[in-house]
């Protein structure tokens, strides 16, 4: 199928011709496709019969590619402005985000089927209703388009809004680059403290600015708004008065709230600058001049980041973030468990382990290169707040057992304890020191086998604490047979290390994430238990290390469960 087939199709029913891009005026967008076809069409409008001329656009491969529909620039200029008309002057349709799909041969049908569907939307601009309501739902759209202004407009503002509770509105200005963000505007008070720690953790400095909230409601473009006009929309203009001659242009914010939960404002850019053949003037004197009508706002777009919304746009629902947990320990197997636990729904993290990345551990550590000397903790605080920084995270870059004895409970803040360390005189130490307080939460023991033989995770409720202490005095379940010395040096004292590569400990990890979304996210009641993720046996054979009597080549890559 090609777009001559096309075309001697399409050309039955419409006056159609191929076209160059050199014969095509206007309309700029077109010279990214491969051919374009010309409609010459009527539209019924109410006053009249209407010339008009529509583009058919073609992209290799047409297998691939759905033809998208644009009209002629001269044309929309007559009939300007219609509901899903964009700024490029293509006529959306079909929204390119759905996974369609189609048949080749029926791409002249298609195509004939777009043009009636584009006629349709173009027809639509009779139906005053219809406009109001479409330029209402897509507001964003048509806010941000650029009305021949010579400011544009700048999606550069942050929003955490209530939108049902529309008050109390602080913003600040950001003093530091943060993508091409300048203003958070938030009345989410909790939300924005959290979000303020991760700016400082980012190095992001701000200040606070003065926000003024406006009662604009028209939803039909242009939206060329001068500085005069803009005054009649704000909701308290005294207000405004007694404040806005003490500010410059970029010391305060005017905004208003969407239909569908969206926050959009302006600024005053030329505002507090002195005009040549003029006396000077207040900010307020200015504004009200008959200049000022001939100024339009710096129109601002805000994207929101409130974690509901977020939420939504990921999983379809708000989630619901009430757990708690700590982790002790971030080395290889930690900081690669953190990767799988930041997908569940904890709002709480404490981190613990008084080490530095070192350049021989990145290669199976989760965090790179660029983390190189710097604390396990803070890596990981760091990398938990870029995701979601509506997060509390708390770090200790100490000893675990100093920390027990400075603040015997604090691991009873935490729902669930991962205790990834694979040093079991630790373990038993915590273990003893949760029976010794009366702990009531439960733990998980995590760790590896050299190359990777095993990964064992263990879960221990309080009433088994003992039983832990007990099995990890005397593990039953290693898959390298005891007395066999496989640690490795690189010839210094305090080198020593365990091989296992970071495949596998993946495979690993995988392999108890289910148990871990049975336990945190499906909440199903656990007995405490003994998971044994079995390696490849035939390599660790290969090496020549003995093997456990209890495995067998027929075991390798499997997850095997013991009760405790």
């Amino acid at each position: 199928m090609s777009v001559d087939e096309v075309y001697k199709i399409v050309s039955k029913t419409e006056d159609a011709r191929i076209v160059s891009f050199k014969d095509i005026e206007a309309n700029i967008s077109l010279k990214k496709y491969d051919q374009v076809i010309s409609i010459d069409t009527e539209l019924s409008l109410k006053e009249g019969l209407t010339m008009i001329q529509l583009y058919i656009a073609f992209k290799e491969p047409l297998s691939v590619n759905l033809p998208k529909v644009y009209i002629d620039e001269k044309c929309y200029d007559k009939l300007k402005y219609i509901p899903h008309v964009n700024q490029d002057l293509s006529i959306c349709i079909i929204d390119e985000s759905e996974n369609y799909s189609f048949k080749i041969d029926d791409l002249p049908r298609i195509t004939l089927d777009l043009i009636i569907r584009a006629k349709a939307i173009l027809r639509d601009k009779d139906d005053g209703g219809y406009c109001v309501d479409e330029f209402g739902r897509e507001f964003s759209a048509y806010w941000d388009i650029s009305y021949n202004e010579k400011t544009e407009v700048q999606e550069i503002g942050l929003s955490l809004i209530d939108f049902d509770n529309f008050k109390n509105i602080k913003a600040v200005k950001l003093l530091n680059k943060f993508g091409r963000y300048q203003y958070v505007v938030y009345n989410l008070d909790n939300e924005f403290r959290l979000f303020e720690n991760y700016l400082k953790l980012k190095g992001v400095n701000f200040e606070e600015i003065s926000v003024f909230i406006s009662e604009y409601s028209n939803v039909i473009p242009p939206f060329r708004i001068n500085y005069k006009e803009s005054l009649s929309y704000l909701k308290d203009i005294n207000d405004f008065k007694l404040k806005v001659n003490k500010f410059s242009s970029k010391e305060f914010l005017v905004v208003f709230k969407g239909i569908y939960k969206e926050l959009f404002g302006w600024t005053y850019l030329s505002i507090g600058q002195k005009i040549k053949g003029f006396r000077q003037m207040s900010n307020w004197q200015y504004l009200n001049s008959n200049i000022s009508s001939v100024k339009t706002v710096s129109r601002i777009s805000f994207s929101n980041i409130s974690p509901n919304r977020l939420d939504e746009r990921t999983s379809g629902e708000v989630i619901k973030r009430e757990l708690s947990v700590a982790i002790i320990g971030l080395g290889s197997v930690g900081s690669n468990l953190l990767h799988f636990l930041m997908r569940y729904p904890f709002s709480k993290y404490f981190l613990i382990d008084p080490d530095i990345l070192k350049v021989e551990n990145v290669f199976r550590n989760n965090f790179g290169f660029n983390f190189i000397a710097g604390f396990k903790t803070k890596i990981s605080e760091y990398n938990i707040l870029s995701k979601n920084p509506f997060t509390e995270v708390q770090t200790k870059e100490k000893d675990i057992c100093n920390i027990l004895k400075i603040d015997p409970v604090i691991l009873e803040n935490y729902d669930l304890r991962f205790i990834v360390l694979g040093i079991a005189r630790i373990e038993k130490y915590i273990l003893q020191h949760l029976i010794s307080i009366g702990s009531t939460k439960p733990i998980i023991l995590l760790w590896v086998e050299p190359y990777l033989a095993s990964g064992q995770l263990v879960y221990v409720k309080p009433e088994d604490f003992q039983k832990g202490i007990e099995l990890v005095e005397d593990y039953a379940y290693h898959v390298i047979e005891r007395g066999q010395n496989l640690l490795k040096k690189e010839g210094s004292c305090q080198t020593g290390y365990m091989p296992y590569s970071d495949m596998n400990l993946t495979l690993f990890l995988s392999s108890v994430n289910p148990f871990l979304h049975e336990l945190l996210v499906q909440n199903i009641t656990m007995s405490s238990k003994v998971f044994s993720w079995i390696g490849d046996i035939n390599y660790i054979d290969s090496l020549q290390i003995q093997v456990s009597d209890s495995y067998s080549k027929s075991d390798s890559f499997k997850l095997i469960e013991h009760e405790i």
